[in-house]
C-alpha cells in the first residue's frame, strides 16, 4: 500500500520561465513533480540507494533479526546491553541509511551495525521562496535536513542537524537567510539555511570504552553521584536508597552541546504549535521583523525579529482552545488568519492584538456532513464502523489542520484580493474565504473531495491548489480504514483552479489528470516498507492526524448540530 502525501510544497523557480517544481512527502520519501504538467521528476532517497535497505527493511516487517547483527553482550546483570541509535550513515550517492550500532564490548574490540529501513517520517517539508532549497524535518531522529533543488528536479542533501527536542513547526524568514524551528518544549531556535556541510566522518559515536565524541573532540562521561547525602535523609528507608545508589559504578552521559551554528530566540511555557515570520514596513520606510508565535494554551505572541526576538511586542487573546495553524496573507501583512481546535476562525489585526472578524467554521463542516450523510456515501458495514458513525454524530468537534493564503493576480476589479482555504483534520472537504481591501472575510464555497485533506499548497502563478488525500480512511473518519481493494482506485493528490472571471474555483482537470497518474505511477515503483515511526507502535493514523491529542482532557462535550 503506497503511503499518502502528508506533507506538500510548491517551490516556485526563482527564473519564471522555468516551471514550478511540486514536492511532497509520502512516509519517509521525498517525491517532485513538474507543476506545469504534472510530470513526475525523482524521488528521495534514490531507489539505488535504498534497494539493500528495502529488503532489510522487510525482513523487519516480518519480525525477522536483521542480518549480520551480533548479539548484545550482556553486563554484570545478566541483561542485554541497549542499542542506541545514532546518526544516520551515508553511501556514496549521499542518500540517508540509519545504522543501529550496538553499545557494550564486542569481541574483536570494535563496533558492530547493520542498515535499518530508511529514514523515519517526514512531518515538516517547507521550500524556499527562490525555489532553490528545500526543508524537511524527521520526527523519529528530530532531525532537519536541507536540500538542493535543481532546475529537473534532483533533490541533492547538502546538511542535516539533530535538534534537541523534536522539530514542530517551520519557517523560513524573508530574505530565506535563516531557519525559524519550534518544538514542542515551546522553544524557537534560528539557524542559518545551509549551516556546516555534512561529514560523515563527523557523525557523533560512542566507542567501546563508553566515551561519547566526534573525529574532532571526546567528551568523557562524568562519574555517577547522587544527589542526596546522608546529611539530607533521615529514614532508614530513604538511607538505605542511598547506599544503593552510591554502589552504582555507571558513568553519566554528559549532555552533548549542538555541533552546528544555531541560536536560541524566545520561548513559551506551553506546547508550541506553529510559528510565522513577517515584515511590516515602518512609517520611515524601514521594515520591521516579528516573529509570531501560537501554543496550546490558546495564546498568540507578537515578539520582534532577530536579534531581538526576546522582546515581547503583545498577545493576540480570543481563541478558548489549542491553535494548530497561523495564515498572514501576503497582500495584507498586518492581518492574520488563526483556527485550530475552536468552532470558528480569528481574523486579526496582530500589531494592535485586535480581533476584526469571527468565521464560524463548525456549521460549514457540519452541512458538509450532513449532505455526505444524506447522499449514502458515509460508513456502512462492520460494526467498528458504525461506531464510527454514532461517535460523529454525537459529538462533533472540529480542528483547522491547514490555513493557505492565495493572490489573486488577475481580477476584474482591480483590487488586491486573496483567496483563504482551510481543510480541517479528517474531513474530505475544502472551505475557501475571500478577503478584501475591507479587511473582512466572506465565505465563498466548500469543496467536497474524494477523501480526507492531509495537506494542500498553493501555486501562486497558476492561480491553483494542490491538496493530498488520505486514501487509507473513510471520510469524516480517521479510525475506520478502507478496505486495500478500494484503497488503490483513489487518487492521493487533486488541484483546483481560481477562474477570475466567474470567481469561482474548478478542478484543474489537466494538471490533476496528470499529477495523479504521476503519483500512481510513483507508488507502483517503490515497494514501500515499515517506517520507522511505525516500528516504534506509530500507525500510519498517528502520522497523518495528530492535531486533535492537543484538545486538552475535560473540554466540554460539544452537543449536536
Amino acid at each position: 500500500m503506497p503511503y499518502p502525501y502528508q506533507c506538500l510544497s510548491y517551490c516556485w523557480q526563482a527564473d519564471q520561465s522555468k516551471p514550478g517544481i511540486l514536492v511532497g512527502a509520502s512516509g519517509s520519501y521525498i517525491h517532485t513533480f513538474s507543476a506545469h504538467n504534472g510530470r513526475y521528476l525523482s524521488t528521495w532517497p534514490s531507489l539505488d540507494s535504498t534497494a539493500q535497505t528495502r529488503s532489510i527493511g522487510q525482513n523487519y516487517g516480518n519480525n525477522s533479526e536483521a542480518p549480520h547483527l551480533k548479539e548484545s553482550p550482556q553486563d554484570d546483570s545478566g541483561r542485554p546491553s541497549k542499542r542506541q541509535k545514532l546518526s544516520p550513515t551515508r553511501d556514496e550517492s549521499g542518500s540517508s541509511l540509519a545504522e543501529i550500532v550496538v553499545a557494550g564490548d564486542s569481541d574483536n574490540g570494535e563496533l558492530s551495525s547493520s542498515q535499518q529501513p530508511p529514514s523515519p517520517s517526514i512531518i515538516k517539508l517547507v521550500g524556499t521562496s527562490s525555489g532553490q532549497h528545500v526543508i524537511a524535518v524527521t520526527g523519529e531522529d528530530k532531525c532537519i535536513r536541507v536540500f538542493d533543488l535543481a532546475a529537473d528536479g534532483i533533490l541533492t542533501q547538502l546538511s542535516e542537524r539533530v535538534m534537541p527536542k523534536r522539530p514542530c513547526a517551520m519557517v523560513l524568514t524573508t530574505d530565506d537567510s535563516t531557519i525559524l524551528c519550534a518544538d514542542k518544549f515551546g522553544d524557537v531556535y534560528s539557524l542559518p539555511l545551509v549551516g556546516q556541510a555534512y561529514e560523515p566522518e563527523a557523525i557523533n559515536r560512542t566507542d567501546t570504552n563508553g566515551t561519547s565524541g566526534t573525529s574532532h573532540h571526546k567528551h568523557k562521561r562524568k562519574p555517577f553521584a547522587p544527589s542526596a547525602t546522608s546529611l539530607t535523609v533521615h529514614t532508614k528507608r530513604n538511607r538505605d536508597a542511598l547506599r544503593q545508589q552510591q554502589k552504582i559504578n555507571n558513568p553519566k552521559a554528559e549532555k552533548e552541546a549542538l555541533n552546528f551554528e544555531h541560536k536560541l530566540l524566545l520561548g513559551h511555557v506551553s506546547l508550541l504549535t506553529d510559528v510565522a515570520c513577517v515584515t511590516l514596513a515602518s512609517p520611515s520606510h524601514k521594515p520591521y521583523n516579528y516573529i509570531l508565535t501560537s501554543d496550546r494554551d490558546e495564546h498568540i505572541r507578537v515578539s520582534r525579529g532577530i536579534p531581538q526576538a526576546h522582546i515581547i511586542e503583545g498577545y493576540c487573546l480570543g481563541h478558548t482552545e489549542f491553535i494548530t495553524k497561523l495564515c498572514v496573507p501576503p497582500v495584507y501583512p498586518h492581518l492574520l488568519i488563526s483556527g485550530g481546535g475552536d468552532d470558528y476562525l480569528i481574523l486579526w489585526d496582530w500589531p494592535t492584538g485586535r480581533i476584526l472578524q469571527q468565521l464560524d467554521l463548525k456549521s460549514l463542516v457540519a452541512t458538509r456532513r450532513n449532505t455526505h450523510l444524506e447522499a449514502g456515501k458515509f460508513f456502512n458495514g462492520s460494526a467498528e464502523i458504525k461506531d464510527t458513525e454514532t461517535e460523529v454524530g454525537s459529538a462533533l468537534r472540529i480542528c483547522v489542520s491547514n490555513i493557505q493564503a492565495l493572490k489573486i493576480h488577475k481580477d476584474l476589479s482591480g483590487h488586491p484580493r486573496v483567496e483563504i482555504i482551510v481543510a480541517c483534520e479528517g474531513v474530505p472537504a475544502l472551505f475557501t474565504f475571500t478577503l478584501g481591501v475591507t479587511a473582512q472575510m466572506q465565505f465563498n464555497t466548500s469543496i467536497q473531495v474524494d477523501g480526507n485533506v492531509i495537506d494542500l499548497t498553493v501555486l501562486p502563478d497558476q492561480n491553483s491548489v494542490v491538496y493530498s488525500m488520505d486514501t487509507s480512511h473513510h471520510a469524516f473518519s480517521t479510525k475506520a480504514s478502507v478496505e486495500t481493494v478500494k484503497q488503490s482506485s483513489r487518487g492521493l493528490v487533486g488541484s483546483l483552479k481560481y477562474c477570475t472571471d466567474s470567481k469561482t474555483w474548478k478542478e484543474n482537470e489537466a494538471l490533476q489528470a496528470n499529477v495523479i497518474a504521476a503519483t500512481r505511477e510513483c507508488a507502483d515503483s517503490h515497494l514501500y516498507v515499515p517506517q520507522a515511526g511505525a516500528a516504534e507502535g506509530k500507525s500510519l493514523t498517528e502520522l497523518l492526524y495528530g492535531l486533535e491529542s492537543l484538545r486538552k482532557r475535560g473540554s466540554e462535550i460539544e452537543t449536536d448540530i
